[in-house]
């Protein structure tokens, strides 16, 4: 065995040793400790990447503790994996590092610790996500991601933040309640846990015709499980009140990574489990294209409504939500598409919530768009990174958004008429409303306002934030401007995944 193939169990179980170490730790060892860690697992994972794409060998299992299941369990990495792996904690780092100034606002000093504690579990739960080769384990760390992001939520212990943390794990609970049912039935049927024994074993079953409505039965309840943890419409209603109700790191973390772990582990049993022709006899495909249409208008919709930025942020990410699930829903031609989206949006997104944090704090600590009027004449730093990445959602050049709408748009031109012309008259309309809402912010944004004291804080602790903002606006600028070798990596990835 290669060294490198030994990076994703060391990964993961690194952050997880991470965890116990900074809840024992002072608040800044624990700061030090969890980005010292972060930055290990990003070079770990481009190391891995580059490792696969040396040898060329595509995808490879690793036995954990070198045995066959099911005595061990299995850890399959591919570059699909590898990009991921670099992604999640990376995106981490950048809100970790920028939103530590308003954490230590939020809550006690002597908490903060745990802070970091909490959120290096849900990175080990994350990578385990991407890693594991385990139905039932992706189904344990799916729990620990629920509950790590519920209390990320809480943190803040006010009021709001408490009712939302309550609301999304009630929700949460039933989308992981309907995923365990599909999972034990799943299990009844085939007696495998293995992703490649479970494939075999459904492709047979779906051969034989016998368990047509049983399969059909058992990938709907799993699709709709992980869209109510996704948040895809119609189960979105916690959205609004979890994005905007923790401490900003948070709301980044929760919208850039959580539920992009939700949305990977689908694909993976799309992919690795049932196969596109079983998705597609069950015809849930069909779910997927209707929900995720209504979320990308309805979401626009409610974000034009808002009259706070971080509830307008919070409500965009159900229409960019509705996307990547698109992308799903279109089948094979569309998985390039929605992963792109995916990755495209979590540098956007997590940029939003961060620069907007700021954004906030320059209009005097309020976050009503009325009172933001010249906010960014005050840091024009943070303006310009919000900006770039309100850009980026609307679809316009120079910004990762617009590869992924054109990806979506040009994969609807292989499918029926109907499915054609819904797909891109909704494109054409969400592209429409985001220009409206993020145009209205932008403009009272950068409008002159009134007189206001320049910001207090000292260069030195506005440095960490501008510089996070500034990796993630350049991941926003970069996913455009290298779309074509990411695109030809994820094409890679997912002929391996």
């Amino acid at each position: 065995m290669l060294w490198w193939q030994n990076l994703p169990f060391l990964s993961i179980l690194l952050c997880l040793l991470a965890s116990a170490g900074c809840s024992l730790l002072p608040g800044r060892i624990s700061r030090h400790l969890a980005r010292g860690v972060l930055l290990l697992c990003i070079l770990g994972s481009a190391s891995l990447t580059a490792g696969l794409l040396r040898s060329g060998s595509g995808a490879f299992v690793f036995w954990m503790g070198h045995f066959p299941a099911p005595w061990g369990n299995e850890i399959r990495a591919g570059v699909l994996e590898g990009v991921c792996a670099c992604l999640f904690p990376l995106i981490m780092l950048c809100a970790l590092t920028a939103g530590r100034g308003a954490l230590a606002e939020g809550t006690a000093s002597r908490r903060e610790n745990l802070y970091d504690a909490v959120c290096m579990l849900l990175m080990s739960a994350l990578l385990a996500q991407v890693y594991s080769n385990d139905l039932f384990t992706c189904y344990v760390f799916l729990e620990i991601m629920t509950l790590s992001a519920c209390a990320l939520i809480a943190f803040r212990n006010s009021g709001p933040s408490l009712a939302a943390a309550i609301r999304y794990m009630v929700l949460n609970l039933v989308g992981s309640g309907l995923f365990l049912l599909s999972l034990v039935l799943l299990y009844d049927l085939t007696g495998h846990l293995l992703m490649e024994n479970l494939h075999d074993s459904v492709r047979a079953l779906a051969a034989d015709g016998a368990h047509h409505r049983s399969l059909t039965i058992i990938i709907a309840l799993m699709t709709v499980g992980l869209c109510v943890k996704s948040a895809l419409f119609p189960f979105h209603s916690w959205v609004p009140d979890a994005y905007s109700a923790g401490v900003p790191s948070s709301n980044a973390i929760l919208s850039s990574l959580v539920s992009k772990g939700y949305i990977l582990l689908l694909l993976k049993v799309y992919v690795r489990v049932f196969g596109w022709d079983t998705v597609l006899a069950s015809r849930v495909d069909l779910l997927l294209l209707g929900f995720s249409l209504a979320a990308v208008i309805y979401g626009s919709l409610a974000a034009m409504r808002a009259a706070h930025l971080s509830r307008m942020t919070a409500w965009s990410s159900v229409a960019q939500i509705g996307y990547i699930f698109l992308g799903l829903g279109l089948g094979t031609g569309g998985y390039a598409a929605a992963v792109f989206h995916l990755i495209s949006h979590a540098f956007a997104k997590s940029l939003l919530f961060l620069s907007g944090d700021r954004l906030r704090e320059a209009g005097g600590g309020s976050d009503r768009l009325a009172d933001l009027t010249g906010a960014a004449r005050r840091d024009p730093v943070s303006a310009v990174c919000w900006s770039a990445a309100a850009l980026s959602m609307v679809g316009l050049p120079f910004t990762g958004g617009l590869v992924s709408k054109l990806l979506l748009g040009m994969e609807a031109l292989h499918h029926s008429l109907p499915v054609r012309i819904a797909v891109l008259a909704v494109l054409a309309l969400s592209t429409l409303l985001n220009v409206c809402y993020f145009l209205r912010t932008l403009l009272v944004l950068w409008s002159p306002g009134r007189e206001a004291s320049p910001l207090r804080e000292s260069g030195r602790r506005l440095f960490p934030v501008h510089a996070a903002c500034g990796v993630l606006a350049l991941g926003v600028l970069g996913t455009f401007l290298g779309a074509s070798p990411l695109l030809e990596l994820l094409t890679r990835g997912l002929a391996q995944f």
